[in-house]
């Protein structure tokens, strides 16, 4: 054989193999449900929502889908929104247009139910909606309504909804409805990836606790609350595995305040992003987490509500904690969705962007709400801080309620630009100190505090200016233990203001 011939018919084999290789390489990349392709396709979501008169689904729709979109990337939302004109219970019994179509769940990666068209009978409907999931193994997603749909279904189907959603419930806490009580939800799964993020125990904005019947063996809780009408516990959110379908619930959302809520919505993208299996370990979700990102939770809305100003001056605290009372810290003045104290005044607006200006004698602004009541461990923090020249300021955790003077537990981790004789941005206040400060006065920039078990890091403008790591025989008031966040004002000559305060915990160690 000529020896050149030879030659090229190596190199060709070389080449073949290694394209056979990497066609493999490629199979197997596409078919590995575990790993994330970045470059992939985008999520298509359907929420199919409406119905009823007893839920603002018109408001909803966009609650849901501008959280989702702003939580998360790489997704398509559809929105089936029928039914809003059903104001009687009996013209709740009408079928949404797309499930009547063959096949129409191929068209989708997950679909999100929030509807209530009640009083649906026809059997082969509500089978035809769980065939398609079956048939097409398309993830669903169920909040609150359609937990209790379907009940009056013939021939069995209502068992067969409830199979598909993991839990039976009809009913929901009736005392004093539809203004039934907030309720506290407490996590029972922490380590569980949806819940990574989730606060242990929140108090929601309004009531409405749906009771489960019986949670299918098969299905794993995630979160209950207590409810006072039955003395014991109930599910509020699991997830269940339906012949291959896997389906996440959360029964919350009767009210708009409680489905537009961080927490919920939080809870909605992380649910949603683990049912289409794109949810890792950690609570992360490579190519797939938004601007605003997975699990922040804003502290201040466009009142004070939730916080406590110290020097015996203003409580905002709104739906106090477990029945707490003002009372027991002094006789504070409750001043439910007011704006404004001694030190520590909320200017809403397009013009002050939600802004909280900080001037007056010295005081601190403590965080006292319905996120865990504001008993912090591990977290990420950032606010955005402007400061004016001369001016000073500081971000204390780990701290409590103090009524006069600086706080005594925890850190303070300060904010200065330029003021004499005070510790610079980003330092923790005489433990570990910056000598220079990275920002300058009259200017915004991102603050940011993490707390992971004895370990502190601080950023400014996203750039790492302080690391401390508490040593392990630290104790006392003054160290890492369990706490909230405040702002502090430390006089009438200092002017600072903070906005949109959130935020991110993170697992206990």
């Amino acid at each position: 054989m000529n020896k050149n011939l030879k030659i090229f018919k190596k190199i060709f084999l070389s080449i073949s193999i290694l394209i056979f290789s990497s066609s493999l390489f490629q199979y197997a990349l596409a078919h590995n449900h575990g790993a994330h392709d970045h470059h992939a396709d985008p999520l298509k979501v359907l929420m199919t929502t409406g119905g009823g008169p007893w839920h603002d689904y018109d408001t909803q729709k966009d609650q849901i889908k501008e959280g989702l979109l702003e939580r998360l990337s790489n997704i398509e939302i559809t929105t089936d929104y029928e039914g809003g004109d059903t104001l009687t219970m009996e013209s709740t019994e009408f079928e949404f247009s797309r499930h009547l179509k063959d096949d129409w769940a191929a068209d989708f990666d997950v679909v999100i139910y929030n509807h209530c068209n009640l009083q649906i009978k026809d059997e082969g409907y509500v089978r035809g909606i769980i065939d398609q999931h079956v048939k097409h193994q398309v993830p669903a997603v169920f909040l609150h309504c359609p937990i209790h749909l379907y009940q009056y279904a013939e021939g069995g189907a209502a068992d067969e909804w409830w199979d598909f959603i993991g839990a039976v419930s009809y009913v929901h806490e009736k005392d004093n409805h539809p203004n039934t009580s907030a309720y506290t939800i407490e996590v029972l799964e922490p380590n569980h990836q949806i819940m990574k993020h989730n606060p242990r125990s929140w108090r929601t904005p309004a009531g409405e606790l749906y009771l489960i019947i019986d949670l299918h063996d098969g299905a794993t809780p995630l979160s209950h609350a207590y409810s006072v009408e039955t003395d014991s516990y109930t599910e509020t959110a699991w997830t269940h595995e339906y012949k291959g379908v896997r389906v996440f619930t959360s029964s919350l959302g009767h009210h708009n305040s409680s489905m537009g809520s961080d927490v919920n919505l939080n809870l909605v993208a992380s649910g949603l992003l683990w049912a289409a299996g794109k949810l890792e370990d950690d609570g992360s979700a490579p190519g797939y987490e938004g601007e605003r990102g997975l699990g922040w939770i804003s502290l201040l809305d466009d009142t004070l509500n939730g916080w406590i100003e110290s020097g015996d001056a203003v409580d905002w605290t709104s739906n106090t904690w477990y029945r707490r009372t003002p009372g027991g810290r002094g006789a504070y003045p409750q001043n439910d969705n007011a704006t404004a104290g001694e030190s520590f005044q909320h200017m809403g607006g397009s013009y002050y962007n939600d802004t909280l200006i900080v001037k007056g004698d010295q005081r601190t602004l403590f965080y006292d709400g319905i996120i865990e009541g504001g008993q912090f461990k591990n977290f990420e923090f950032k606010v955005d801080v402007f400061t004016y020249p001369g001016s000073a300021s500081g971000v204390y955790f780990h701290t409590r309620y103090k009524e006069d003077g600086p706080p005594t537990y925890g850190y303070e981790a300060q904010i200065n630009a330029s003021r004499d004789g005070e510790s610079k941005t980003g330092s923790l206040v005489g433990v570990s100190e910056v000598e220079t400060a990275s920002h300058a006065d009259n200017e915004w920039f991102s603050y940011y505090i993490k707390v992971d078990d004895k370990k502190v890091t601080i950023k400014v403008n996203d750039e790492i200016v302080n690391e401390f790591t508490e040593p392990a025989d630290t104790d006392g008031p003054a160290s890492l233990h369990r706490g909230t966040i405040g702002f502090e004002s430390i006089g009438s000559d200092s002017r600072v203001q903070f906005r949109n305060p959130r935020i991110r915990l993170l697992p206990d160690r």
